[in-house]
């Protein structure tokens, strides 16, 4: 009878998140008023900032749901940055317990509304304003005020979806837009594989397969790697050699697990995003000034887009581990249950060495996923392919499955000792 109450816990939970996810993608089928969508679509294909915005929402056109889960992303990156820097914010979180974490999301939903409108102008004014002819400033604030309210409800369901306790709510929300996505870039590709002979179509066919094979398993595997620093209590240190055999196991089990991507796919969410809001700026500027030299600026544009976006990835994947984990709040805490890591004295010393793992693992996880945001831009240039688009999407399908399935998987193990 309780397993059956837990089983029916469990359905109404996926039900509710299902049903929350289509309501988010609704969104993304209602048009913003008063714009033409299909000179909009025409002209926001070589546009970089609403091409980003459309591998996250799976919006090809401007709706309501367009800007979708991304100010609220950034803004929950932006605060987690800010927390160790500003004290109040760091008193906020390790000491009003439940209060102040609620306090912090207040920030954040107060951030989220700020980015949203900045985000909002910035496409009302630089992407629809040069298309349109009958622009006014009524029909930038409909704009505004459409993605911002699209924004404010995504954020709203990914928390709703979050406090389901199957998954992280702005994970799923990307997970069924890209997945919503799918269909569309399949077409792209079939369009590709008829522009080449039926020969080249089954080879070419058979190498992406094998190509999207052996990322997905890198993936995972990256996924989930972590190194384990083994800890000891005082109470360990101090057994006899009488009790070396029956402890010997226990000392060896005691471990720190530091994953190798730590940060998952926000890292790069928001280096992509301060990457783009850098570039196209810089680009309009630099075009000006080249074009009146007479000088060529595309291969130059390519390279600094390429530099600039791998120092970015591989930057901000090592300060947001170190954020995340806190090797001076590890260090305490270690110290406080009586534990140290063998080899190092507690304090500072055990603070150091826990710093230099987190940054060198950050630092390899930061360079997997810039070869993965990377590595379709490389194909394309070489080889002129462009079926290798949004690899870092991957990042997030295999995490989101992992995620959830582990999580069901502990209701599943919980009804069974409930049966038992």
């Amino acid at each position: 009878m309780v397993g059956s109450e837990t089983t029916n816990l469990l359905r109404q939970k996926i039900l509710k998140i299902l049903g929350f996810l289509i309501l988010i993608r609704l969104g993304l089928y209602i048009p913003v008023p008063n714009i033409d969508l299909d000179i909009f679509s025409q002209n926001q294909v070589s546009n970089p900032l609403f091409g980003f915005a459309k591998n996250l929402t799976g919006s090809s056109f401007l709706a309501v749901g367009s800007l979708g889960i991304l100010p609220y992303i950034n803004s929950s990156i932006v605060i987690q940055l800010l927390t160790p820097v500003i004290p109040s914010l760091e008193r906020l979180q390790k000491e009003e317990g439940e209060l102040g974490r609620q306090q912090i999301s207040r920030y954040t939903r107060y951030l989220t509304f700020g980015w949203a409108v900045i985000l909002s102008s910035g496409i009302a004014f630089f992407l629809v304003k040069p298309i349109v002819f009958n622009w006014s400033l009524t029909l930038a604030l409909k704009i505004i005020v459409a993605l911002t309210t699209g924004s404010m409800l995504s954020m709203w369901f990914a928390e709703l979806i979050t406090n389901e306790n199957l998954g992280n709510g702005s994970s799923m929300i990307i997970f069924i837009n890209i997945i919503g996505s799918i269909p569309t870039n399949f077409n792209e590709f079939v369009k590709e594989l008829n522009s080449t002979s039926s020969i080249n179509s089954i080879l070419t066919t058979a190498f992406i397969f094998l190509i999207y094979l052996g990322i997905v398993c890198m993936i995972v595997l990256v996924q989930e790697s972590y190194k384990k620093i083994n800890i000891v209590s005082a109470r360990q240190l101090n057994f006899n050699s009488t009790e070396k055999s029956t402890q010997g196991s226990e000392l060896k089990n005691s471990y720190i697990p530091i994953k190798l991507n730590q940060g998952g796919i926000m890292p790069l969410v928001f280096s992509t995003t301060i990457a783009t809001l850098l570039f196209y700026p810089l680009q309009v500027l630099l075009t000006g000034i080249f074009s009146s030299m007479g000088i060529p600026l595309t291969s130059f544009l390519t390279i600094l887009s390429f530099f600039l976006n791998l120092v970015l990835v591989i930057f901000f994947s090592s300060f947001y581990a170190l954020i995340v984990l806190k090797p001076k709040d590890l260090s305490e805490n270690l110290t406080k249950m009586a534990y140290s890591i063998p080899g190092f004295k507690q304090g500072k010393e055990t603070t150091r060495y826990l710093e230099q793992i987190i940054s060198r693992l950050a630092f390899m996880g930061g360079i997997f996923l810039a070869f993965l945001a990377l590595f379709p831009f490389v194909l394309s240039n070489l080889f002129h392919f462009n079926v290798f688009k949004n690899l870092t999407s991957l990042v997030i399908l295999v995490g989101v499955i992992t995620d959830v399935s582990s999580q069901i998987r502990g209701y599943l193990v919980t009804q069974n000792y409930e049966n038992f």
